[in-house]
């Protein structure tokens, strides 16, 4: 019975993940017109948040389907590209659905109003030392090689 289902989805699988796509984007849209209604609830003003979550998790869903297409037209360097859009795209869903969590939890008491920031600070920190434009003061070219192996150091200790 197992190996049927597994076959069953393997064989279904673009069918699967375009549904499964669907249904994020879906909510998120709906939840972005919903969230447009003003209202006092706590949830209903996080809202936002959700949608966005759930607009960005169905186009990285739908990646699964459209990037093997999309392989047997365009270079493997672009391709590339795809895939790690892809993955910046649930990446980004994943801290929306982080700060939903946090929004819904607001008002926070003062001594945690700094979780409020927790989702973005991590990437935000990765995509500046990434990024060739970014250095460090008074370093010159060599900053961001010092400044990754800094951060890695400090990582790995």
């Amino acid at each position: 019975m197992r190996e049927a289902l597994q076959a069953f989805f393997e064989t279904n699988r673009i069918i699967v993940y375009s549904v499964y796509g669907q249904v994020f984007f879906t909510l998120g849209v709906i939840l972005a017109i919903q969230s447009l209604r003003h209202s006092r609830l706590r949830l209903a003003q996080a809202l936002p948040w959700l949608a966005l979550f759930g607009i960005l998790h169905g186009l990285h869903e739908w990646g699964d389907v459209f990037i093997p297409i999309q392989a047997t037209y365009l270079p493997p360097f672009l391709v590339q590209l795809l895939h790690i859009a892809q993955v910046f795209l649930l990446a980004l869903s994943f801290l929306c659905l982080f700060q939903f969590g946090i929004s819904t939890l607001s008002p926070l008491p003062p001594r945690w109003r700094w979780a409020f920031w927790v989702p973005w600070s991590f990437p935000t920190s990765c995509a500046r030392c990434a990024s060739p434009a970014w250095r460090w003061p008074d370093m010159g070219s060599r900053g961001v090689s010092s400044g990754r192996r800094f951060l890695f150091s400090r990582a790995t200790s």
